[in-house]
């Protein structure tokens, strides 16, 4: 430990809730890791990045939509089935604007 860790008191409490289940998951881990249980905790808090992205939930989901449409066109062209070209043509561009949208958030993610 760094001598400034030595010298800290720790005088602040933070109450974590937790079902039965949940408790006996982190006694586990505080066993295996060999801590105590606020060393654990503080550990496992604080040595963790936590990123949040806003708008990723909304674009996953206009992913999925359009990846169905991609299955329904290729479902109906296996099945020899005549098809729009122009419906293929927009779904393209509509994949290629989603996939435009998450490059960017993976490059602030990265920042």
């Amino acid at each position: 430990m760094r001598k400034i860790d030595q010298k800290r008191t720790r005088n602040k409490q933070i109450i974590l809730r937790a079902t039965e289940k949940e408790y006996e998951l982190i006694q586990k881990k505080v066993e295996k890791s060999k801590l105590g249980q606020n060393d654990f905790l503080l550990k496992a808090a604080l040595q963790k990045n936590i990123i949040v992205i806003e708008g990723l939930q909304k674009l996953l989901l206009e992913l999925i939509r359009e990846g169905k449409n991609l299955n329904q066109i290729a479902k109906a062209l296996n099945q020899n089935e005549t098809f729009d070209p122009n419906e293929i043509t927009e779904l393209k561009e509509k994949l290629i604007a989603l996939w435009g949208a998450a490059e960017e958030i993976l490059k602030e993610v990265k920042k």
